[in-house]
């Protein structure tokens, strides 16, 4: 039984997508990846000190409270599924279990849950089924591709001049260590993978399984490749 695990983030413009910093051409390994947005933010003078907010009426919520309160139905809610092995009829089931032990783990430490974005989980499915099909397991492809290109292809990044940040993490794992159990387990393990996972900035995420791992690493026995994009559009 094998797994391995890879994590990276990017902030926006920044155009790598590599594991740790200083891995790719031209790194120098600055400010860490993942917490500053791509636009600077401008600056403002402080204003008046506001006056004290009005008592919410009675039965309306505050968005503490309505945050907490959706922390606390995640916390509620068992996952489902998480014990499955990936296969070709079960790949949404595996995905949806995937988030909800993401969201969990979020959850227990007083973070809002992950929202499913249609392009993130397309970039996602695409990186999985390139892994396979181009025998590699990295952030960043054999062309030069990054995450952040793939999910600018998306559509994600709606212009050049838009703030964002982007994560990625990736595994595979053969046998019992493919579920999605096992797979998020050892994402919380490793610390750059829990920090994505926990990156309070993050608000999306698209997750992309295949039930196959590249030849040259599972050396053909059943398993199953995972990969993990995060992201949040800076305004």
């Amino acid at each position: 039984m094998s797994a391995h695990n890879g994590h990276g983030r990017a902030p926006g413009h920044s155009g790598d997508g590599c594991g740790r910093r200083g891995d790719c051409p031209g790194d120098t390994g600055g400010t860490p990846a993942g917490r500053r947005a791509g636009t600077p933010r401008a600056q403002t003078r402080p204003g008046p000190a506001p006056r004290p907010a009005a008592a919410a009426p009675d039965g309306l919520r505050t968005t503490a409270e309505n945050t907490a309160a959706v922390i606390a139905a995640v916390l509620a809610t068992p996952c489902a599924n998480t014990e499955l092995m990936p296969s070709p009829e079960n790949i949404a089931l595996a995905r949806d279990a995937v988030l909800c032990l993401i969201n969990r783990e979020r959850a227990e430490h007083s973070l809002s849950p992950l929202v499913v974005n249609p392009r993130l989980e397309s970039a996602a499915e695409e990186h999985c089924a390139e892994l396979i099909a181009d025998d590699y397991f990295a952030h960043v492809s054999p062309d030069g591709e990054t995450p952040v290109d793939r999910i600018r292809r998306t559509g994600y990044i709606p212009g050049p001049t838009v703030g964002y940040v982007i994560g990625e993490n990736l595994a595979w794992g053969t046998y019992n260590l493919a579920t999605p159990r096992s797979i998020v387990a050892a994402w919380i393990a490793s610390p750059g993978h829990l920090a994505n996972i926990l990156e309070s900035q993050y608000t999306e995420t698209g997750i992309g399984i295949v039930p196959s791992v590249p030849q040259a690493f599972g050396g053909g026995s059943p398993g199953a490749s995972y990969a993990q994009e995060f992201g949040v559009i800076i305004r």
